[in-house]
């Protein structure tokens, strides 16, 4: 074994409190031997220093490779008692608590974990994939442990699916921040837990709730807190486009064959808005629309509706929505009755849409960082741990 004496440049590398650099060894891996300076352990109840030591053991403390190799920290700890408080060993700010880790080891790896898969953090650090994961979860627990610094005002709550069979994760997000909150499934039960966790008094400070139109987190809401409830616009355009693209669908099946030949492959300038479209694609949807009555009026008031939720002043946009209402109910068009159904029933959530201004649009970004994170790692099996990871990316 070769051995090699301190140098001063290795002795502050290796500057931990409490001990003192003595040689490094090399053979298959670098090892560097630390020498302990006071005969004394810290008590990790009270943090008191305590003489009394029942035993001695030499720990082999994994570290941050040293020049591309791997390297372990070899170094003298007690086990100690400390009356009426504590039996067991020292505490050692060099560690990582209940692991054979240096902490700066750890936040090397917890580091790499948020950039890279775990398959190419355990190659590139030459451990195992399964301890960078530990690793990396136990770090991402102590950070995310719990909502005590989160005092949201305005939040927007939307579901994302983790695993194919319906299985969804509940997520909240502060408006004026990112996700601060992953819930599993999507049920009320599922948001009650954030807002006990959160308390009510922080639950009763929140104003705004940004919602689809889903009935277990309207009920949560209503229980557990005095906010707005908003349901996004964008929600609402859905179920107009639904509508339209059902009577598309079925225009298309009673046309003649040369007036489906036109109708194909032309769904989405049906769907899309009108001042989204090129000249181009203007012209062809005008070409359709002049051929077809039925469509031409739901694609009217199509238009129509999006348009007033473009509308500025509240007043204004509520007077327009109640006459293209009344409008629609002229017209013999049963998908758009179900739109009016589901409208009238959640009025309220859309008129506060015109008071407050705000959607969920920015969870749809989210959602793709978080599809992404799942791609990344081929699906995550351990469920605790997703969500973890998605706090980490998207708080």
């Amino acid at each position: 074994m070769e051995c090699y004496k301190g140098k001063k440049a290795i002795g502050e590398l290796y500057n931990f409190e409490g001990f003192s650099f003595n040689q490094i060894n090399k053979k298959d891996s670098v090892i560097i031997e630390l020498k302990k300076k006071r005969k004394t352990g810290i008590c990790p109840v009270c943090n008191k220093t305590r003489r009394k030591v029942i035993e001695t053991r030499i720990r082999k403390i994994r570290d941050e490779n040293y020049s591309k190799e791997k390297c372990f920290i070899m170094l003298k700890t007690y086990r100690i008692i400390c009356k009426g408080c504590y039996r067991g060993m020292e505490k050692l700010d060099l560690i990582l608590p209940g692991e054979k880790f240096t902490n700066r080891f750890a936040e090397h790896i917890f580091s790499l974990c948020e950039k890279m898969p775990l398959k190419d953090v355990a190659e590139y650090s030459m451990i195992n994939w399964r301890t960078a994961k530990r690793i990396d979860k136990k770090m991402l627990k102590e950070k995310f442990k719990d909502l005590k610094n989160i005092n949201p005002k305005r939040i927007g709550i939307d579901e994302i699916a983790h695993e194919k069979g319906h299985k969804y994760l509940t997520i909240v997000r502060d408006l004026d921040g990112g996700v601060i909150w992953v819930g599993e499934k999507r049920k009320k039960e599922t948001l009650d837990q954030f807002f006990k966790e959160l308390g009510k008094r922080k639950s009763k400070k929140i104003t705004v709730a940004v919602i689809d139109m889903w009935e277990p987190y309207i009920s949560s809401i209503k229980d557990n807190t005095n906010a707005g409830i908003v349901f996004d616009k964008f929600h609402i355009a859905k179920k107009i486009n639904e509508a339209v693209d059902k009577i598309r669908k079925k225009e298309f099946a009673n046309a003649d064959p040369e007036e489906r030949k036109r109708m194909k492959h032309k769904r989405f300038l049906f769907l899309f808005r009108n001042k989204n479209l090129n000249n181009e694609k203007k012209d062809s949807l005008r070409n359709l629309l002049e051929l077809n009555s039925t469509l031409y009026i739901a694609y009217i008031l199509k238009e129509q509706v999006l348009d007033i939720f473009d509308e500025k002043k509240k007043d204004a946009a509520m007077q327009r929505l109640e006459r293209w209402v009344e409008n629609v109910q002229k017209i013999d068009m049963e998908e758009f009755k179900e739109v009016l159904n589901t409208m009238e029933r959640y009025w309220y959530g859309i008129e506060n849409y015109f008071r407050h201004r705000v959607t969920n649009g920015a969870s749809e970004g989210y959602n793709n960082k978080i599809n992404i994170i799942k791609r990344r790692a081929y699906g995550f099996k351990d469920i605790e741990y997703f969500k973890l990871k998605i706090l980490q990316s998207c708080s």
